[in-house]
């Protein structure tokens, strides 16, 4: 009886954090890419660093500019991005950042 009862408000715990968030955050899986224009470099090599949070409790990775940098051997910049995936809202979340730009030769 007793585990029932835990069962039942384990699940209007988490019915009640998926409803009560944000639409626009997407509570069950969220993928955003917000753009954006830098430099005035042609070029079109890209490289991608990351970085993961879990549960809010543990992040790992890197995602700056120098490791996107370091990846790609990009010298000149274009454009940096940002792309942002979520599983229900804070679970898992992947934050990279996209560097485009030009390798000097």
């Amino acid at each position: 009886m007793k585990e029932s009862k835990m069962v039942k408000w384990i699940f209007c715990i988490i019915v009640l954090v998926i409803t009560t968030q944000n639409c626009r955050l997407g509570s069950l899986y969220r993928e955003d890419n917000y753009p954006g224009k830098l430099g005035k470099a042609e070029g079109s090599i890209e490289g991608k660093a990351c970085a993961f949070s879990y549960l809010y409790l543990i992040s790992t990775g890197d995602a700056s500019i120098e490791e996107a940098k370091r990846i790609s051997n990009i010298t000149k910049i274009r454009s940096i991005d940002i792309q942002v995936h979520s599983i229900l809202t804070f679970v898992v979340v992947r934050h990279c950042l996209i560097l485009t730009g030009e390798i000097e030769r």
